[in-house]
């Protein structure tokens, strides 16, 4: 496909505002173009990007959402926090409900009414509405096609629900390609990697430049691959690298039945360092196994802090202390994993080298990744002259010495890690 890449400029006719979406797993944005150049819209507190969160309060049993439900979050209202509901897309907790405020919330239902959040701000703020969506989508929500297909159907039927008349899918790395057109010199094959919170998407593209003094270059998409693979990964290779140890993740205990030493089961700790699966955790069912454990545990001092933070609901909080702690390790040097009202759990420190070694399999599937699609354009990969870069994974020093790896000769081309990928939406939204 022969993508066109122009200045636009945007357009509000009788069918209303054309809009571009980026539907995060960590944060949100939206935007259009202006006057030929993107603009994203600000919400309430003046930032683009909002947190894909929300935050059910016991207080005024209502639902809030963005930046109120991650504020409500961190004061430690009463309530409940979901975010990451994006990773669920492919999944079958699509049919899933869970409990907020004693009642049970479809998931469908919570997306809904995150998405219809977002074009409610921005038709407020603009004074018109939106009815044309170009909505960001990973190349891969699952790698079953027919899974895949489903997720963009189900996606597709809740922007329409939410009121977008007309909607239409771009893959998020050619996203990236379009925003980050004007940043090369001279490409010819180029490379994006967008690394985002729930999946790295990539794609291959062959540069036609139309000629000089012009202000439209066209691409010609060669292959694009993706992988369900992104930053919340990562954050629970850490998380269990780094904080279930210390709450009882490899211990031991005695069998109730035999003298058998047997290991506290995984799937506890791994709920609780999986953002969209940590109110799994939470059940009537673990907290009554967690307590028989507790009581033949060889090392019952970390079952007693499991127990803790199950009934102190302290799994968003924990996993939001390990989520600050990767990116503190995109600085570079060591850190230290500060656990959330745990007094006496000694203070993990990781260094590029722990992390390295925590999220080795995620790097060995990012290497393969570009390696794949390289196969699939049907290109060397000395051939590539330039890399884009996008999303917030990439700001990690391993995650970026990975990628260039994989296209040794290609110049990195560092796009907005947050914003590139909307940018480039939004100019798909402006062209008519």
């Amino acid at each position: 496909m022969l993508w066109s890449i122009g200045r636009g400029d945007g357009f509000m006719g009788a069918q209303g505002l054309a809009a571009g979406l980026d539907f995060g797993t960590s944060n949100s944005a939206i935007g259009f173009v202006r006057d030929g150049a993107p603009v994203l819209h600000r919400f309430e507190d003046g930032r683009t990007l909002v947190p894909s969160a929300l935050f059910y309060s016991e207080d005024e049993r209502a639902l809030l959402f963005g930046t109120q439900a991650e504020a409500c979050f961190l004061a430690e209202d009463d309530g409940r926090y979901l975010r990451a509901l994006k990773s669920i897309l492919g999944t079958s907790l699509t049919e899933e409900r869970t409990i907020l405020g004693g009642r049970p919330w479809p998931f469908r239902q919570l997306l809904l009414r995150f998405v219809a959040f977002l074009k409610a701000d921005v038709e407020r703020r603009e004074g018109a509405s939106v009815t044309t969506l170009v909505a960001g989508r990973p190349v891969r929500f699952n790698d079953d096609p027919e899974r895949d297909a489903e997720a963009e159907a189900y996606l597709h039927g809740i922007f329409r629900d939410a009121g977008f008349s007309r909607v239409r899918f771009v893959y998020e790395p050619v996203a990236a390609m379009i925003d980050a057109g004007d940043l090369m010199e001279d490409p010819r094959l180029v490379m994006v990697a967008d690394i985002g919170g729930g999946t790295s998407d990539f794609s291959v593209a062959r540069w036609h430049p139309v000629g000089t003094g012009s202000s439209e270059n066209r691409f010609e998409i060669l292959a694009n691959f993706g992988v369900r693979i992104g930053g919340t990964d990562l954050d629970r290779r850490i998380s269990l690298d780094t904080a279930m140890p210390l709450l009882g993740l490899g211990s031991q205990t005695r069998s109730l039945t035999s003298k058998e030493i047997l290991p506290v089961p995984a799937s506890y700790f791994s709920d609780l360092a999986t953002w969209h699966k940590i109110h799994l955790f939470y059940s009537a069912k673990n907290r009554s196994e967690i307590v028989d454990i507790q009581r033949l545990a060889l090392e019952p001092e970390k079952i007693d802090r499991l127990l803790h933070v199950m009934d102190r609901r302290l799994g968003h909080r924990l996993a939001a202390r390990v989520e600050a702690l990767k990116i503190r390790l995109g600085s570079g040097g060591e850190t230290t994993l500060a656990l959330p009202d745990l007094d006496g759990a000694p203070a993990p420190v990781v260094d590029e080298s722990r992390l390295r070694h925590a999220i080795r399999h995620e790097l060995e599937s990012l290497r393969h990744a570009v390696t794949h699609t390289l196969e699939l354009a049907g290109v060397d990969a000395r051939d590539i002259d330039h890399m884009v870069l996008t999303g917030g994974t990439t700001l990690l020093p391993v995650v970026r010495d990975t990628l260039a790896a994989g296209v040794p000769g290609a110049k990195l081309v560092s796009s907005d890690p947050f914003c590139g990928v909307v940018n480039g939406l939004a100019k798909a939204a402006a062209v008519k």
